[in-house]
């Protein structure tokens, strides 16, 4: 009796070892490298433009999404990618309103993870995370490209000048001296944009043209903007150098 009971005990408990020895598979790794990247968007963020309430949001997601990739047996792995899922979409929820919905998708990437290092794992977790992860990141790659990348290949599509304090074009109750649809200056402008400075006397204005402006109107906008009353340094944008608007 002693001996069938011994003998039942390490049968049940064969499969902890067995389990603990098993190495993580590559697929499920693969998941919590893509989780991760699935993340980086919002630090990358942070690291350009930081300043908002969200940034330690932001970083503790995308730290917990790479944590699982310090376990080195499967048992302590699939634990680590449920933990740290959990805690990805607390935050993601928690923070919803705040922006930091966008560790969602690593959040649930984590759980394919987890789900991949069973010891039978099924191809549909696999599947998901991959296409979540794609369209995360595809997303993503096209925000940044539209927000980072295209102005540095982008022409000229404005003048900047500054506004001295005492012109007639700064705003006095509810009237200004420039039609904001640019209608008084011709020349293929489209938008005159009127803005304070943060707290230095005038104001910076900006006039947008269209693109397909030939370079005599150009020119001739240019004239006419330095003629305004109390402008000066008019100068070409060069969304090369800075996002002029």
């Amino acid at each position: 009796m002693n001996a069938f009971n011994s003998g039942g005990v390490e049968a049940m408990a064969a499969p902890g070892p067995v389990e603990r020895a098993r190495q993580v598979p590559r697929a499920a790794r693969v998941l919590v490298v893509l989780a991760t990247l699935c993340a980086a968007p919002g630090v990358l963020w942070v690291v350009l433009v930081g300043g908002s309430g969200i940034d330690f949001g932001l970083v503790l997601g995308a730290l917990a999404a790479a944590a699982p990739l310090l376990a080195r047996d499967v048992a302590t792995f699939r634990t680590a990618c449920l933990t740290m899922s959990c805690a990805v979409l607390g935050i993601a929820v928690l923070g919803f309103l705040f922006g930091l919905f966008v560790l969602l998708p690593a959040g649930l990437v984590l759980l394919t993870a987890a789900s991949r290092a069973r010891p039978e794992p099924r191809p549909g977790p696999l599947a998901l995370g991959v296409l979540v992860s794609t369209v995360t990141l595809g997303l993503a790659g096209w925000l940044i490209g539209e927000a980072w990348v295209a102005p540095l290949f982008r022409g000229p599509d404005a003048y900047l000048a500054t506004v001295q304090e005492g012109s007639p074009l700064l705003p006095t109750g509810h009237t200004h001296a420039i039609s904001y649809d640019a209608q008084d200056l011709g020349h293929g402008a489209t938008h005159v944009f009127l803005l304070e400075t943060g707290g230095v006397p005038g104001a910076g204005l900006t006039v947008v043209f269209d693109p397909r402006t030939s370079a005599a109107d150009r020119a001739e906008l240019r004239r006419t903007i330095a003629e305004l009353p109390g402008v000066t340094n008019v100068r070409l944008c060069r969304p090369a150098a800075s996002n002029c608007r």
